[in-house]
């Protein structure tokens, strides 16, 4: 049952409007107002049907547009702020649907349920994804997705229901960081799919996307731990894009880490600590890696690293 004041305040559209839900948990209430009962909260990407919108806009959380009287999923009529909408058409479904989604991926302080949300509606949008492009971008979507809910679980509270069932029930692509008390994506995960989509233009952000992600445990200042992670990471992004359009960008990051100290003095250590020669071995190869990608790229900095390889690990030593 509609408010009195809303029905006065009521604008009728000429025609239905069809709208998609673009956040979480979006309150339908009884009338064009904060104030109003609340009747039900949408899901993230329900479709609904717009038949009027109130006289004036409003403004809350930073957006202004109307309010809209909608056709909810059980039958009733309910009115929803407009800046938790956008407009809908089946024909550009996929377009949509991934705009709404980088939206979310974008927001801070994504909460939990709002993340599992987020799950959802993504492999709602796979499950009716037919091109392979599509698909790829997708199950990218639905990877970058299910890390942003398992990282926003709180540490004292991962042992209980709800996120305990949640991280069992996808355990096979998670990984446990034990520094950070997190559950993290496994990257290999993301590797996985770059193979996959290979040759797709989807394909070089899954590798990005698997570069960035974060890999379990830290390397509190040690300059070589932090050059081999480097190396597992971005220069594997590197190996497989030379001139991919991050390629600058890892470059220089090599710059940057081929300067430490901490380099040259263990490659120079000849101790018989166990751990320093597998330390020692771990980065000769990945020094070795580096090289054989070098050539591959165009960058300004190619020349420079080349040099200072030679100057660490000369060819033959």
């Amino acid at each position: 049952m509609l408010a009195t004041s809303a029905l006065a305040q009521e604008v009728e559209l000429k025609a239905p409007q069809t709208k998609i839900t673009n956040a979480s948990a979006v309150r339908a209430r009884t009338g064009p107002q904060v104030a109003a009962q609340e009747v039900m909260r949408v899901k993230l990407g329900t479709v609904l049907s717009a038949v009027a919108r109130s006289a004036d806009e409003s403004e809350i959380g930073g957006k202004r547009d109307y309010w809209y009287r909608v056709k909810l999923p059980s039958g009733e009529t309910a009115w929803v702020f407009g800046g938790l909408l956008a407009d809908y058409d089946p024909a550009r479904r996929e377009e949509i649907f991934r705009r709404i989604i980088e939206e979310r991926l974008k927001v801070e302080g994504l909460s939990f349920e709002d993340g599992m949300d987020l799950y959802s509606f993504v492999s709602d949008s796979l499950a009716g994804a037919v091109e392979t492009s599509a698909k790829a971008e997708f199950e990218l979507l639905r990877v970058l997705a299910l890390s942003r809910s398992v990282m926003s679980i709180p540490f004292e509270e991962r042992e209980r229901p709800p996120y305990r069932d949640w991280y069992k029930a996808h355990e096979p692509e998670l990984v446990y960081s034990e520094p950070s008390g997190s559950w993290l994506v496994r990257s290999e995960v993301l590797w996985s799919l770059e193979r996959k989509y290979r040759g797709t233009p989807v394909a070089e952000r899954i590798a990005w996307e698997a570069a960035q992600n974060p890999l379990p445990g830290e390397c509190e200042g040690d300059e070589v731990c932090y050059f081999l992670y480097l190396s597992d990471t971005e220069g594997r992004y590197l190996s497989l894009y030379p001139n991919g359009p991050h390629a600058g960008e890892v470059l220089r990051n090599f710059e940057q880490a081929l300067a430490s100290a901490d380099l040259k003095s263990l490659l120079g250590n000849k101790s018989g600590d166990v751990y320093a020669a597998e330390q020692r071995a771990e980065l000769r190869k990945a020094l070795a890696e580096l090289r054989t990608t070098l050539p591959k790229t165009s960058g300004t900095q190619k020349a420079t690293l080349l040099r200072t390889l030679d100057r660490l690990a000369p060819v033959g030593r």
